[in-house]
């Protein structure tokens, strides 16, 4: 298959932005920029997603939303040491594994950047049990090579600054495969940017909102006020799930190149059932490869938007994933590329009377 080469653009340079909870400016001021010169419409919500509209020509079109969250997992400075240590808490889900001994960059209320590490203890000092045991993120410390506080605060860094993982995008050898840091969720961002773009000149019989949600990674807030804002019919969070391809994970159909993940439910929602039926539908009619998902912890921001108002149709598409929650997590082009096909020829075949069947 092909693979858009704006697709393989966006992915890198969104993966290689700054964007944690809260802060995720650089990515909607992306969004706009990358749609910049068509007809749609950009509005904002007072958390900061950023929903990018296309209206239909029809009276009374329904309007189906796509929903991926801009933000990723990274930290806050909570206080500075006498000794120009660092100390930090985390926004978002992370495992003290993936942290030692990264770095991190730092980013000034002025926005000034600066790279530092988080310290580990050479194991040749250890006590044995210290080996076996994961360590605390609250017992951690970002270094920046300071001798004291005043080093640290002369540079303008403060509590209440964010902490961004320090990880470029790469592409593996087979051409597909592609590694850096916020696949989760910019692999929705670039699909969602995708999408827009290869409707932009489209005749439709419903209105399209492209949404990039913020503060999903700590509670699903953004999408919870876009969906009262913006008003959907139909819904689709768009998100990366757990590919059960590696060692250690139990395996599964859900791998990387096997195609959209259809999610069946999560710990937030479970998928409306009509609308499952018609993707699936919809993907059988276009020859698009897809799997089914099913999550026991976890969830997307489907889970608030489903219950907005008196209730929205609503389901996940999901791109599998590897290493999800680290600096490097893997994601292939050839699903991302497909699940802005499946999610194309679903809108370009959407109209008042397929919203009717899947209304009670």
């Amino acid at each position: 298959m092909t693979i858009s080469a704006s697709l393989k653009k966006d992915i890198k340079n969104l993966s290689n932005l700054n964007g944690v909870s809260s802060r995720e400016e650089n990515i909607s001021k992306y969004i706009k920029n990358s749609l910049k010169g068509t007809s749609f419409k950009f509005e904002y919500d007072n958390l900061g997603s950023i929903a990018v509209i296309k209206k239909s020509a029809k009276k009374d079109a329904p309007t189906i939303m796509l929903a991926a969250h801009m933000d990723e997992i990274g930290f806050m400075v909570t206080k500075i040491e006498k000794t120009g240590y660092i100390k930090f808490t985390p926004i978002g889900g992370w495992w003290g594994h993936v942290v030692l001994g990264q770095k991190f960059i730092i980013t000034t209320e002025k926005g000034k950047e600066y790279t530092g590490v988080v310290g580990s203890t050479p194991p040749h000092i250890m006590e044995y049990a210290q080996t076996k045991a994961v360590v605390k993120i609250k017992d951690m410390y970002i270094d920046l090579g300071a001798s004291n506080a005043k080093e640290i605060e002369k540079l303008g860094i403060k509590p209440g600054d964010i902490i961004s993982p320090d990880s470029k995008m790469f592409t593996m050898p087979n051409g597909d495969f592609v590694v850096g840091k916020a696949m989760d969720n910019r692999a929705a961002v670039a699909v969602g940017i995708e999408v827009m773009k290869k409707l932009s000149k489209v005749n439709l019989d419903c209105n399209v909102t492209f949404v990039g949600t913020t503060q999903e990674e700590v509670g699903l807030r953004g999408a919870r006020t876009s969906a009262y804002k913006w008003t959907p019919d139909v819904a689709f969070a768009v998100d990366v799930t757990i590919a059960h391809d590696t060692p250690g994970v139990t395996p599964s159909d859900v791998k990387l190149g096997s195609g959209v993940a259809l999610s069946l439910f999560d710990s937030s929602i479970i998928a409306s059932k009509p609308l499952f039926n018609l993707v699936e539908q919809t993907a059988k009619k276009s020859k698009i490869p897809y799997t089914y998902d099913g999550l026991t912890g976890g969830g997307t921001d489907a889970g608030a938007i489903h219950l907005a108002r008196e209730g929205v149709i609503t389901m996940t598409l999901s791109m599998p994933s590897r290493y999800i929650h680290s600096h490097n997590s893997m994601v292939s082009l050839k699903d991302m590329q497909n699940t802005a096909n499946l999610l194309i020829e679903f809108i370009k075949g959407f109209d008042n009377s397929k919203l009717k069947k899947l209304k009670y």
